[in-house]
């Protein structure tokens, strides 16, 4: 049953124009957004629709519409508005299990389509960094779907990187994926030349570590080539035009510092998700190949 349907007797025509519909079922946990004009009373209702659909559910948490996420670990301010407090739950998802606690690390449901799309594109024994690895979702369903691989897996959150370990441990992948704790940038400079193939799942700073990312790539001699899985934020209406701003802001990055060595080539590009009015998280696929 859908949620506005569970919820047609219980508010009136203006609460149901600002009820948001869409919600995230992340283990036994839902996660929803609040409308600033519903009052808590109705928020109340709307979790007990959500438990009736949902008997299983634990814990129904509520985000603010508006939300505020942090740079630097990509939490959000979450508030229990039913049930046990606790936010750990493991999510399942394309055969495999993440261990999450929503409270300390970032989590979507959503990107599940996309982490199985760039594992089926991964090769044997390709060398992967992922730079904003969160608690390992894209490296372990890689690691699932082609077991010759290496991915370093980075990022800077501690408690990302614990339930990393622990989700490595749980999907029994050790030795493919290698959990690592530190910046981005800074780590890196450790892999460089490396990798067969970089992702950069955070749209919202990934144009910043670009260079880096190229960098990290096995480019060492003409004709060499690599590929970048670099996500972004557009703003727009659906279709070609979208992508071209990011497209253009990510060659004009690389030639800057690479000049006419590197040529660019787009392999894949899609809309991830929405994330506003207009506003897209976008991914585009970027084989790199050395020129000269």
């Amino acid at each position: 049953m859908r949620l506005k349907e569970a919820l047609k007797d219980a508010l009136d025509e203006n609460e149901l124009t600002k009820l948001i519909k869409s919600y995230d079922v992340i283990g036994d946990i839902i996660i929803i957004k609040n409308h600033p004009e519903l009052e808590s009373k109705k928020r109340e209702i709307i979790a007990e629709a959500l438990r009736r659909c949902y008997p299983r559910v634990r814990t129904i948490a509520a985000v603010p519409l508006y939300t505020h996420t942090d740079e630097l670990y990509r939490t959000r301010d979450l508030k229990v508005i039913w049930g046990d407090e606790n936010l750990e739950t493991t999510h399942k998802e394309s055969g495999c299990s993440f261990k999450v606690n929503l409270k300390h690390v970032f989590f979507s449901p959503r990107l599940s389509y996309e982490r199985m799309r760039v594992a089926k594109k991964v090769l044997p024994d390709e060398t992967i960094i992922n730079m904003f690895s969160g608690v390992g979702c894209f490296s372990i369903v890689i690691a699932k779907m082609q077991p010759r691989t290496r991915i370093y897996s980075i990022d800077v959150n501690p408690y990302a990187v614990e339930y990393m370990k622990a989700n490595v441990r749980l999907n029994k992948v050790e030795g493919a994926v290698i959990p690592i704790l530190g910046d981005a940038s800074e780590e890196r400079e450790k892999l460089e030349g490396v990798a067969d193939r970089v992702l950069m799942p955070l749209p919202e700073q990934a144009y910043s570590f670009l260079t880096l990312a190229v960098r990290a790539l096995k480019l060492d001699k003409e004709g060499a080539r690599g590929v970048i899985h670099y996500y972004d934020v557009s703003t727009g209406r659906k279709g070609d035009g979208l992508f071209n701003v990011p497209l253009e802001r990510a060659r004009d990055n690389i030639s800057s510092d690479f000049g006419d060595s590197l040529r660019i080539e787009v392999e894949e590009k899609r809309i991830v998700r929405s994330v506003a009015p207009r506003k897209y998280h976008v991914v585009l696929d970027l084989r790199v190949v050395r020129t000269r």
